[in-house]
């Protein structure tokens, strides 16, 4: 190339991943380069000339707004924002925005960058980090995470929730009898027992092995933790089909009230453990309140 060539602006936006966008004073497209259309779904005769804020993902219609507003408007600070945009075949993309203003054209120039596939990793990397892997319930870092925001809801509002701790009776002699395979399976057959018998709004966890807890939350007395209670024992009456294998299982309960078996997150699980494995030492399938 001679030195007295000049480049082609447009055609080195062209060969850019990131899309670069031309905005007015009035949030309208003014430019869009040829990767708006890779990222986006839209060609420029589809955007130019169009408000910038229609293409935004409803969910993030709001703070989108007011961000983009403060943008046009020269307030914000930090010319960088994420947000997530709707492509025209409904794939929702997050996009991490950087913004300059041009005095001279009185417009904002826009850079679109991709980050999809980082907050798509990051998400999952935060779901696997508390949720058991085998059976995709809240594992024990969730569960103290939610026991402890219950208590504060509770302590503050007054009210009574309950916890059941439960054990699977049994649970090593299926395993050393039909293998790792089969106990696997029916750690994920009695999850879905479990979350079939509590409201939408309670908790089943896994605290690991064989042993889960369930945190009902929002309770009007005792009575209804014990009928929920009943809910998980009925749940285990109907056979377990695991492939070709055919097994009866029981389950150890012990429960805990707030705040009458502790106020604490340690208290109430240490409680509700004692009352289960009270239960276990008796043979029973039903409730014990009070460890002796």
């Amino acid at each position: 190339m001679k030195k007295n060539e000049l480049i082609n602006v447009e055609e080195v936006l062209d060969l850019m991943l990131d899309a670069v966008c031309v905005v007015d004073k009035q949030g309208t497209f003014v430019f869009v380069s040829a990767a708006f259309e890779q990222i986006f779904g839209y060609t420029a005769d589809e955007v130019v000339g169009k408000k910038m804020i229609n293409y935004v993902y409803e969910g993030d219609h709001y703070k989108t707004h007011n961000a983009v507003t403060s943008l046009l408007s020269g307030e914000m600070v930090n010319p960088r924002f994420e947000n997530r945009w709707m492509r025209k075949d409904g794939q929702v993309v997050h996009i991490l925005w950087s913004v300059r203003w041009s005095e001279q054209h009185q417009v904002r120039i826009a850079v679109a960058h991709d980050i999809t596939e980082r907050k798509v990793m990051e998400d999952q990397l935060h779901y696997m980090a508390r949720h058991d892997v085998l059976t995709g319930l809240p594992n024990r870092s969730l569960l103290m995470n939610r026991l402890e925001k219950v208590i504060i809801s509770a302590t503050r509002d007054n009210t009574f929730f309950s916890l059941l701790f439960i054990d699977i009776n049994g649970f090593k002699a299926v395993n050393d009898t039909h293998g790792h395979e089969i106990g696997d399976k029916l750690l994920c057959a009695i999850a879905k027992r479990l979350s079939a018998s509590v409201r939408h709004y309670d908790t089943v966890g896994r605290l690991g092995g064989d042993e889960f807890l369930i945190i009902l939350d929002n309770l009007s007395s005792s009575h209804e933790t014990v009928r929920i209670k009943n809910k998980v024992l009925t749940e285990f009456k109907a056979v377990f089909k695991l492939d070709d294998v055919l097994l009866n299982i029981s389950p150890s309960i012990g429960i805990a009230n707030y705040p009458e078996h502790g106020q604490t997150d340690h208290e109430l699980i240490k409680y509700a453990d004692q009352a289960m494995y009270k239960n276990k030492q008796r043979g029973l399938d039903n409730v014990t309140y009070l460890p002796q």
